[in-house]
């Protein structure tokens, strides 16, 4: 999942302006590894803090500050779950190949100052690995993270399907043949959960399409693919949304996340299952022969 975007500009990520509610995020900081363990609050952590750090400029040694207020994802569940992404964060190893063939890994966050809790406009001091600054200042590659989108999704999946979608959205190529195990990896699920091919699909790959064809900018499709009787593979297309469907996803994000589910559960499904569109054909063969019978 490494092809440039920008082969024809030298422009690196932090040359680029960031607007306020969209973070221009390092492929570097999407396809991270050893992200099973985070979760929806700590995906979409690592997303703002970048953002923050990237409007303040980022610079080795340098400390950036952000109000607790704009880490709340979720204003009923208080500050303990920033304090738990932080600490997260922290223990959250980035490993990268560097062009010479080394291997480098860094940890995401830095050392970090919290204010309590309780004051009011409290604020984060954090910092970033000086060799973490190294490889993001030669980025060259990048998504472009809507942050409503961001904040509105409900799955942690969700999340890392939509960043590494938007990381290849601007690519001429918008199909993709991806292994199964490696697209489990891309999406953070823990290893040994949703083993078989069809927990994963209901429980993993079903719910992040919706999400990210109502909230997202583009459509995705994933279809799998079988060697002998196992799914090995799926191909996965994406395409940017018409006018119409554009406007769709701006209403819903507009509307309260209570009922969105039941709503989104309403639209288009993007994604086919091999098992369901199987048993669907012996059916309709079934209802054929009776009919003829």
């Amino acid at each position: 999942m490494s092809e440039a975007l920008h082969p024809e500009t030298v422009l690196r990520t932090l040359d680029l302006t960031p607007r306020r509610d969209q973070a221009m995020k390092p492929a570097e900081l999407i396809q991270i590894t050893g992200h099973q363990s985070l979760s929806l609050s700590d995906r979409r952590t690592i997303t703002l803090l970048w953002h923050n750090a990237h409007q303040q400029g980022v610079a080795e040694g340098k400390d950036y500050t952000i109000e607790l207020d704009d880490l709340k994802s979720d204003s009923h569940k208080g500050y303990e779950m920033i304090e738990e992404s932080i600490t997260a964060l922290m223990r959250t190893i980035l490993v990268v190949k560097l062009p010479d063939g080394r291997t480098r890994r860094v940890q995401f966050l830095g050392g970090n100052d919290l204010d309590d809790p309780d004051r009011h406009a409290g604020v984060l001091a954090y910092s970033f690995d000086k060799r973490l600054i190294e490889i993001l200042e030669d980025s060259r590659i990048w998504g472009k993270i809507a942050l409503p989108v961001l904040m509105a999704f409900s799955s942690k999946y969700s999340v890392s399907l939509y960043e590494n979608l938007a990381q290849l959205s601007g690519l001429r190529k918008n199909v993709r043949d991806i292994p199964l195990e490696e697209f489990r990896e891309m999406l953070g699920v823990e290893d040994g959960k949703y083993a078989a091919f069809g927990a994963l699909n209901k429980h993993v790959i079903k719910p992040a399409m919706l999400e990210v064809n109502a909230l997202a900018a583009f459509n995705v499709k994933i279809l799998p693919y079988k060697t002998g009787k196992r799914v090995t593979h799926l191909k996965i297309s994406w395409w940017n949304k018409s006018r119409d469907e554009m406007q769709s996803a701006f209403q819903e994000l507009q509307r309260p996340k209570v009922g969105r589910k039941a709503r989104i559960n309403g639209t288009h499904e993007y994604v086919t299952d091999v098992y369901s569109s199987a048993n669907r054909l012996a059916r309709a063969a079934r209802a054929a022969v009776d009919n003829d019978g």
